[in-house]
């Protein structure tokens, strides 16, 4: 089996507001959720939790609630404190969130180095000084001195200062920081006179001197240097090793893992990981329709849960419509599904299209008596519960025909036609510890006691997490909280009174405590009448987002198309059934089809990015 490898977001609700404090908006043409909470500086959450009837779009004239964000002080500025490692030219959609995941980097380091430049903004085309995780400016003289001190390197380079340059040019020019040619160069603290020979640091040349991967440190154990984009997780998956393992033979680790950093593995886990290569995502996004090969036909199966049978008369289906919530899925996902198919054909695209009515439910679906409909097809999306999918998948198998699961987040048996096109549901959790991680806050789990395999996978990938099982009481959350540290409370609960109270005690003790909430996933819990919008905007929530934010052109136009051809804006399952199904598309037309570019070609729709890799 397969899975999406995909840039996981982590959403913040920052936004702190009483029940009462909102403001009005007289929707304007052409606007939409997005644009309307930029402009109020707001989530497109917080819009949609105070006015329900958004969700269906936005239309003129219509009124809507906006909550009020409380203005926050101004921070005095900082000057960059961080050694920069590469320039980064700002390409269309990129934000300072997807540099500092792509870098690993934080966001605040990129601000402080790139000061000046981001006075007014991130640009397309800007060049920005991307920092180096953990080093700051004495560490990096320190190893320049070091390079520089080996025979035949040299780690430094001069400049002559020319007429309109300033040390910040120079600075993004060299990929260096200003304070870094400050520490070098002592008398231009306060000036930077016109001819000045300044001493800066190559880091090509100081990165050059890196160690080997592997050196034998004793017996039955090596030293492994940590590589460029390695994640703890990623190191405890392929060396087999847990994390309580790596921490107690690198004590280091508690304070996070760091590129270039030195680990001391047993030699056969050391062995296990270097034959295992890094898997990471190519950063380049390939675009698909560049790279089409129209000389054949090619043929799509839909396999989507209608359930006709159910649907016996008119009055039947008007009922089913209001109150069939699996029904409406499958019709927005079928509504998203024909956008791409319609797409395809405008592009010329010689595609066929089956579509079947899967029968589906839990236990179930008709995809047997399918099989012998599907054998001609290239790829087959659907059905939507994974035990389903893995059994089309089995059928279809010795015919080597890939079957796309579009929607379900569970793992099952593994069969190397079957893709998930959505991360498992560890991945998705495991982007939110490694988040927490890079934190460094005091981390509290309030967890139901009925969640065994939750509590396990907290406790084998965050050891140091205090637990609080079911409800707690305002004397228990205060025996675990920090005073004067950031608090993280993960909340891991589907029991709408155990969510309800929790937060409110949280809310509580805000005064003495810095709290914030973050959850796994969004369940019903949270989004339950009775959970007042303002009390999760106080606790910042943040949580797991396997979908992206899209502001751009592109996203717009698809959106207008959708609602002229369907009456309604496109919701979540809609834009989902329109990027898997286009996307599919885009690959079968690839010169070696689906399955031989899955794990090589990274692809983008409008929400949803792509690239598959082996489990």
């Amino acid at each position: 089996m397969k899975y999406l490898a995909s840039l996981l977001f982590l959403l913040a609700l920052s936004i702190s507001a009483h029940a009462q404090d909102y403001k009005k908006h007289t929707v304007k043409k052409g606007e939409t959720i997005s644009s309307v909470a930029k402009q109020y500086q707001v989530t497109p959450y917080d819009i949609n939790r105070l006015n329900p009837d958004a969700k269906n779009g936005l239309k003129e004239g219509a009124t809507l609630l906006i909550p009020i964000a409380n203005k926050e002080v101004a921070k005095p500025k900082e000057v960059p404190t961080k050694v920069a490692n590469t320039i980064h030219t700002v390409e269309p959609k990129e934000t300072l969130y997807s540099l500092s995941k792509k870098y690993n980097v934080e966001v605040a380091d990129i601000e402080k180095a790139n000061a000046e430049a981001l006075k007014e903004g991130l640009k397309v085309g800007q060049q920005l000084i991307i920092p180096v995780k953990g080093s700051g400016v004495a560490a990096q003289v320190k190893a320049a001195e070091k390079a520089d001190a080996k025979k035949g390197t040299n780690a430094y380079i001069y400049h002559i200062v020319e007429a309109g340059e300033t040390k910040y040019s120079i600075a993004k020019k060299h990929g260096i920081t200003v304070q870094l040619i400050e520490e070098l160069n002592p008398a231009v603290k306060d000036t930077l006179p016109l001819g000045f020979n300044l001493k800066l640091v190559d880091n090509n040349a100081v990165k050059g001197q890196a160690e080997p991967v592997a050196v034998v440190t004793g017996p039955g154990y090596v030293e492994y240097t940590v590589q460029p984009k390695e994640t703890l997780y990623s190191i405890i998956k392929r060396s087999g090793m847990t994390e309580e393992e790596l921490i107690k033979l690198n004590p280091e680790l508690k304070d996070g893992l760091k590129d270039g950093m030195i680990l001391r593995l047993p030699a056969d886990k050391a062995a296990a990981l270097n034959n295992a290569p890094v898997r990471t995502a190519p950063t380049g996004i390939a675009d698909l329709s560049k790279s089409i090969k129209r000389s054949e036909q090619k043929e799509i199966a839909l396999l989507l849960p209608f359930n006709m049978a159910k649907i016996q008369s008119d009055t039947v289906r008007k009922q089913l419509l209001r109150t069939d919530r699996f029904l409406n899925m499958t019709l927005d996902f079928y509504a998203g599904a024909m956008m791409a198919i319609d797409s395809a054909r405008v592009m010329g695209l010689p595609l066929k299209v089956k579509i079947y009515d899967s029968k589906e439910s839990k236990n179930g679906s008709d995809v047997n008596g399918l099989a012998s409909s599907l054998a001609s097809a290239d790829a087959v999306i659907g059905p939507f519960f994974q035990s389903n999918a893995e059994n089309a998948a089995a059928l279809l198998a010795s015919k080597k025909i890939p079957v796309i699961s579009p929607l379900s987040k569970d793992s099952g048996k593994p069969y190397s036609n079957l893709f998930n096109s959505v991360p498992q549901g560890d991945e998705v959790k495991m982007a939110l510890m490694e988040y927490l991680k890079t934190k460094n806050g005091n981390v509290v789990v309030v967890i139901d006691p009925k969640k065994t395999s939750a509590r396990e996978f907290i406790k084998a990938n965050y050891p140091s997490a205090r637990f609080v099982e079911g409800t707690p009481t305002d004397a228990v959350l205060r025996s675990h909280l920090i005073a004067g540290k950031m608090n993280y409370v993960v909340l891991e609960s589907e029991n709408t009174g155990m969510v309800l109270t929790t937060t409110k005690l949280l809310v509580a003790l805000l005064p003495d405590f810095q709290i914030q909430l973050a959850v796994p996933e969004i369940t019903d819990a949270l989004e339950n009448d009775e959970m007042p919008m303002d009390r999760l905007a106080k606790l910042k929530m943040l949580y797991p987002s396997v979908t992206r934010e899209n502001n751009s052109p592109e996203a717009s136009v698809f959106a207008r198309d959708f609602k002229e051809k369907n009456g309604v804006m496109p919701n979540a399952f809609a834009t989902r059934g329109f990027d898997v199904t286009f996307d599919t598309i885009l690959r079968i037309f690839q010169e070696d089809g689906f399955a031989q570019g899955a794990d090589t070609l990274t692809s983008e729709q409008v929400e949803n990015k792509f690239i598959y890799a082996s489990d």
